[in-house]
């Protein structure tokens, strides 16, 4: 079993991680130019932006070509993942011909302007995360067919987010950034980004082709990147993932 996997905070490394197999990082195989992917299962985990895979899981799977008997896409998400699961089974479908099991796992929302992360930890328990990934597992191994029909009120978010002009990707996102005094130049926001997009010199650079990510703010080890409206200064990695785990991962 192979699966590819996008991860920003830790939470879609650390559900492929319990289901096992080969583990390859998007952003490395689209730095390779790695497209081409064979093996009995194929599976693609990675967070929902905007009720949608993030972008460069869109283009990886646009141009992939995905050979296995039976392949699955799981979306985490925090609050509402709209229709991501009736995305991730159409790209899904694109790169290998067919999406045999979709679903999405409820874990922590990393949305800072919408959500303040210490509030999105204390609501872990109650979401039951690993009694979820255990019942995505036994889907798995049991080679389990489905599709969820997405409901109306899923489709109602999805409509709104692009009535709304809601966007992972702006020129100006990542400019937004606000560095302060706090920043030692270390370099781990250039090393966690998975598209390449900071530069760290005598100070930090972001570029034009941000992913919305935010792996960059979370992760700061001095906390000294942060949005204009952030709800709090509170920050989120998942529990089970180090920092050095996402650094390889998309470094």
């Amino acid at each position: 079993m192979t699966i590819l996997y996008f991860t920003a905070t830790g939470n879609s490394l650390a559900v492929a991680r319990k289901i096992g197999g080969e583990l390859l990082s998007i952003p490395q195989l689209v730095r390779e130019e790695k497209y081409e992917i064979e093996d009995d299962v194929i599976g693609v985990i990675c967070p929902t932006y905007c009720a949608d895979a993030p972008r460069m899981v869109q283009e990886y799977l646009d141009k992939a070509k995905l050979k296995a008997d039976y392949t699955f896409f799981i979306s985490t998400y925090g609050y509402m993942a709209g229709a991501a699961t009736d995305h991730g089974e159409k790209y899904l479908k694109k790169a290998a011909g067919h999406a045999d099991y979709v679903t999405k796992i409820i874990m922590a929302d990393t949305a800072l302007t919408r959500f303040e992360s210490q509030k999105q930890i204390d609501t872990l328990p109650e979401k039951k995360v690993d009694d979820q990934i255990k019942t995505v597992c036994a889907d798995i191994q049991a080679r389990k067919h489905n599709v969820p029909d997405v409901t109306l009120f899923d489709r109602a978010v999805d409509w709104l987010y692009h009535t709304a002009g809601a966007s992972q990707i702006a020129p100006d996102k990542a400019k937004a950034h606000i560095v302060n005094d706090q920043c030692v130049l270390c370099g781990t926001c250039a090393k966690i980004c998975p598209s390449n997009n900071i530069v760290v010199t005598d100070h930090v650079e972001f570029l034009d082709h941000c992913e919305g990510c935010l792996g960059c703010v979370h992760n700061c080890p001095k906390n000294a990147i942060h949005l204009k409206n952030e709800k709090s200064t509170a920050r989120f990695r998942n529990a089970e993932i180090k920092l050095i785990d996402l650094i390889k991962a998309n470094n």
